[in-house]
């Protein structure tokens, strides 16, 4: 069943990539919506590289940049950020399991290959291969906030999001530091944009004809931005690092809401994420929170931590490089995410450039729905991901890349889907998975609909 609902979903992708880049629908150019400033990722500071006798030493400045990484998630692992930023709740390090010891806080840290050499004067090779430092970073208030768990406005019940926990693959908030060849760059995954082009549901729902509500959930976002970048800074001026602050947008402009809408419309399934549900085929009990974390371990242990697949399983893949970027799932409030990376199609991702690294690896979130009588799967759709975050970078591509780059995005959807599916059906507890959707678009019409 699994593979069927792959094969629907490339022949859909196929013919919407081909409308996307024909022109689409045509939200874009009514400008029935606000006008918006805002990129999916904002250059936030700058470090000067390390020189040596003939310049810039390029090994030295590649360490420094996983140096400064390490800087950064020690402090958010090890400070108590509630103090420092005056709030109630606390930043914590994604992936940091027990103590934050050294060993423990550099495994948290997850690094994005590249298909860029450190030394230039050296050919490729596995040490001499740039790769992107990320960052993970979640705040449980702010988190339960995004995910319906916990209302908007304090002590309201009626602002919970509505289908909050759909949103889960968009968590956490990710930092990237790299050295570019010329200064080593630390990026953010931009919250107010990510809010903007992921949550667009509440944007456009009932919910934001009461004020209140709207003032707050427009609010929320600028506030985790606020406080990430606050925590950078600090993290930088208590190591006593020299850098620049920046502000500066990357990836591609967004100047109307219009165009967030239209990016949305042109997915496969009016979305940017998809969804499927199952119930246990022993319904004596329910699928509750450790249930749901058993079955994210087991998409853990099947994908593996290092590529290392069943035959059955790489004969059904389309790269057989696929692993687990963590070897447990991250708790997001009510929901446990699993991040899994292709090295071989990150390669290909990177080769848009750096600042792109925040937007990998690939989620799937698990989550119990309709108390505890289904499981929610949800994929990040991989083709809402490359057209709407990377799409700065398609006018410097030629011909051939696009096309290669526009193959890409159902290729690594079928996979998630197809490693999900084996690792379910291997387990023998699940029902066949039904695909479901939720209404991301400001008109009745669409994939919902017409299902």
């Amino acid at each position: 069943m699994h593979q069927l609902l792959c094969r629907k979903t490339i022949l859909t992708a196929l013919l919407f990539m081909i409308v996307a880049i024909l022109g689409g629908n045509t939200y874009a150019d009514k400008k029935q919506f606000p006008k918006i400033k805002l990129t999916p990722f904002t250059n936030v500071a700058t470090i000067n590289a390390v020189m040596g006798p003939g310049g810039i030493n390029h090994e030295e400045s590649d360490k420094l940049a996983k140096d400064l990484a390490t800087v950064i998630a020690t402090y958010v692992a090890r400070t108590d950020t509630e103090e420092v930023l005056g709030t109630d709740s606390n930043w914590v390090l994604g992936g940091l399991e027990g103590e934050p010891t050294d060993d423990a806080i550099a495994e948290a840290i997850l690094h994005i290959p590249t298909p860029f050499v450190i030394n230039p004067d050296l050919p490729m090779s596995t040490t001499n291969r740039k790769k992107v430092n990320i960052i993970e970073m979640c705040n449980k208030v702010f988190a339960q906030k995004a995910l319906g768990i916990l209302p908007v406005v304090d002590g309201r019940d009626d602002t919970k999001i509505v289908n909050g926990t759909i949103h889960a693959p968009a968590l956490p908030c990710e930092t990237a530091v790299y050295f570019d060849g010329t200064k080593i760059q630390i990026d953010t995954l931009n919250p107010v944009a990510i809010f903007t082009l992921f949550f667009t549901d509440v944007l456009f729902g009932e919910q934001m004809q009461d004020p209140e509500f709207a003032q707050e959930i427009q609010e929320l976002p600028v506030k985790v931005n606020d406080e990430i970048m606050t925590i950078i800074y600090a993290a930088l001026d208590g190591d006593e690092i020299t850098f620049t602050e920046k502000h500066k947008p990357l990836g591609p402009k967004y100047q109307w809401l219009d165009e967030v809408v239209e990016e949305v419309a042109n997915t496969p399934f009016d979305s940017p994420f998809v969804h499927f549900t199952y119930t246990k085929l022993d319904t004596t009990t329910p699928i509750d929170s450790t249930y749901v974390k058993h079955i994210a371990e087991t998409i853990i242990d099947t994908a593996s931590t290092d590529g290392s697949h069943d035959l059955a399983l790489d004969e059904k893949l389309n790269e057989t490089d696929w692993r687990s970027a963590r070897p447990g799932p991250l708790p997001i409030p009510g929901n446990q995410v699993v991040e899994m990376c292709s090295p071989t199609n990150a390669i290909k991702a990177m080769s848009t450039g750096m600042h792109h690294a925040t937007a990998l690896p690939c989620e799937v979130s698990v989550a119990a729905i309709e108390d505890g009588s289904k499981l929610l799967i949800s994929y990040l759709d991989p083709h809402f991901m490359f057209n709407a975050l990377f799409k700065d970078a398609f006018n410097q591509m030629s011909e051939e890349e696009l096309d290669e780059f526009a193959a890409l995005p159902p290729l690594v959807l079928e996979d998630l889907q197809t490693i999900v599916g084996y690792a379910l059906d291997n387990l023998g507890e699940l029902s066949e998975p039904k695909q479901v959707c939720y209404n991301m678009l400001p008109t009745a019409d669409g994939y919902c609909q017409d299902d």
